[in-house]
């Protein structure tokens, strides 16, 4: 929905504000040293925040490889170290004391090799009924607790695990003032096949030391790939807006042109008219005025020179209507424009001579540039060769568009017209314009240059000859790039 523009009066004065000031209409100068910081600070932020990221979240990944790696050192001790050593009088009532003493000698000495060997802190065996047959802490022997789920779960499975241990449970009422503790436990088998359970513990401390370990690396790589990724993305982004940057100042410049050639059509046109149709019809009126006191006899005279300066001025002012709506080159066709554009000379009894292909395989940005510039040297030509004829001549290759307009007027010395930035001089400036801004390369042959003879400039050295064969007074020729056609 689009909202109504209205106009508020001014408690002030009475007076109608028409439009209120705006300050996203105001020009601005982008600030592009601050862009540029903005850029490499966001950049450094980003990555930073990316492999703070990261890192938090490797600590998690880094304690769960801690903890995999305890219970993966409790299955080899299980099975390598405990298993071997086992006897069935550890869980056998009906064993005498002196097989269970061997027994237990045997396994405590199995066990205390890992105990002086690793971290851990604290060895118990359970049967299945809870009941500790064996710890290195021997006041547990022979007490009986309840299994948990996840202990049961083992035996019945045979697979290893681990947890932090809670302290607070009264099996591990002798470990507590240690810190925390992981406790991993995994299934062991008497010779007679009996299920029992082996629980290591360990120093959590060492869980999060491996786990600091590994988020050091994590963080250091991180880190490291981020400010690579960084230092390689800098000059990129810098490129670019360098690149931006040259693309504003070239808009800028392009429209600064673009406006001082309308203002200068607008008044080329202006005094056209002035100087033309206008003084034609002013002509006209005294023309009329006085064959309406002329005797009937005398009188066709008159109104035969008036129809003539009629006539003048319908052309004239067609021309300027080509002028002020030429038709477009990519819509209507190249030699249409160029009609257009030379209809001025036409309008002034210059003959024109077009060669044209009927079809121009060029981008429209090239055409345009084709249709301002012959627009303009015809402009010229008609203020300053007193010329009777101008010839334009267009040819396409696979990577260029090549123009080339020539007059058998009387030609100038390019030496003082081209070295000249005074306005008597505008055209040629514009013409200079038209190719730096189209990227394209513009040569001139004049009859009056300095060492140019007779027949001097029939040619601009581009292979593009004149169709009708006369020496030029002026021949220009612009050659812009369209690319290579597939």
């Amino acid at each position: 929905m689009h909202r109504r523009r209205t106009t508020a009066p001014d408690p002030g004065d009475g007076s109608v504000l028409v439009v209120a000031a705006d300050p996203r209409r105001a020009a601005r100068t982008t600030p592009w040293r601050r862009v540029l910081v903005g850029l490499v600070v966001t950049a450094l932020l980003g990555g930073a925040a990316i492999a703070t990221v990261g890192t938090l979240a490797s600590q998690r990944t880094a304690e769960r490889f801690a903890i995999e790696d305890a219970t993966d050192d409790t299955a080899t001790i299980a099975r390598a170290v405990v298993e071997p050593v086992l006897d069935d009088a550890l869980a056998d009532p009906r064993a005498t004391d002196t097989e269970r003493s061997a027994a237990v000698d045997r396994l405590q000495g199995a066990v205390r090799s890992v105990t002086d060997t690793t971290a851990a802190v604290r060895v118990k065996l359970w049967s299945s009924d809870g009941t500790v047959l064996w710890s290195d802490e021997p006041r547990l022997v022979g007490e009986r607790f309840a299994l948990s789920e996840d202990d049961r779960a083992a035996l019945e499975t045979d697979r290893s695990d681990a947890e932090v241990s809670d302290l607070r449970a009264p099996e591990n009422r002798y470990e507590r003032g240690r810190g925390p503790l992981l406790e991993a436990y995994q299934a062991v088998h008497l010779p007679s096949g009996g299920p029992l359970l082996l629980e290591v513990y360990y120093p959590y401390d060492t869980v999060l030391a491996s786990a600091a370990s590994l988020r050091a690396a994590f963080a250091a790589l991180a880190f490291g790939t981020v400010a690579v990724g960084i230092a390689l993305l800098l000059p990129v982004l810098l490129w670019m807006v360098l690149r931006v940057r040259a693309g504003q100042r070239d808009r800028e410049r392009l429209l600064v042109r673009a406006l001082d050639a309308e203002t200068a059509e607008r008044r080329r046109l202006a005094a056209d008219l002035h100087d033309g149709p206008v003084q034609d019809v002013a002509g006209l009126a005294l023309s009329l005025g006085a064959a309406a006191r002329t005797p009937a006899a005398d009188a066709s005279a008159v109104l035969d020179d008036a129809a003539r300066t009629l006539r003048q001025a319908v052309s004239a002012l067609r021309s300027s209507m080509a002028v002020i709506q030429p038709a477009a080159p990519d819509r209507d066709g190249l030699a249409a424009a160029l009609s257009d554009a030379t209809a001025r000379a036409r309008a002034a009894g210059v003959a024109v001579v077009l060669d044209v292909p009927d079809v121009v395989d060029a981008p429209a940005v090239a055409m345009t540039a084709v249709v301002r510039f012959v627009r303009e040297v015809v402009a010229n030509t008609v203020r300053h060769a007193r010329a009777d004829t101008v010839e334009v001549v267009v040819r396409g290759t696979d990577t260029a568009l090549v123009v080339r307009v020539a007059d058998d007027g009387v030609g100038f010395d390019p030496a003082v017209v081209l070295g000249s930035q005074r306005s008597g001089h505008l055209g040629t400036t514009l013409l200079r314009q038209i190719a730096e801004d189209a990227g394209g390369t513009l040569r001139l042959r004049t009859g009056r240059a300095p060492g140019a003879g007779p027949g001097t400039g029939t040619g601009t050295g581009t292979g593009i000859e004149s169709r009708t064969g006369t020496a030029p007074g002026t021949a220009w020729e612009l050659t812009l790039p369209t690319g290579a056609r597939s």
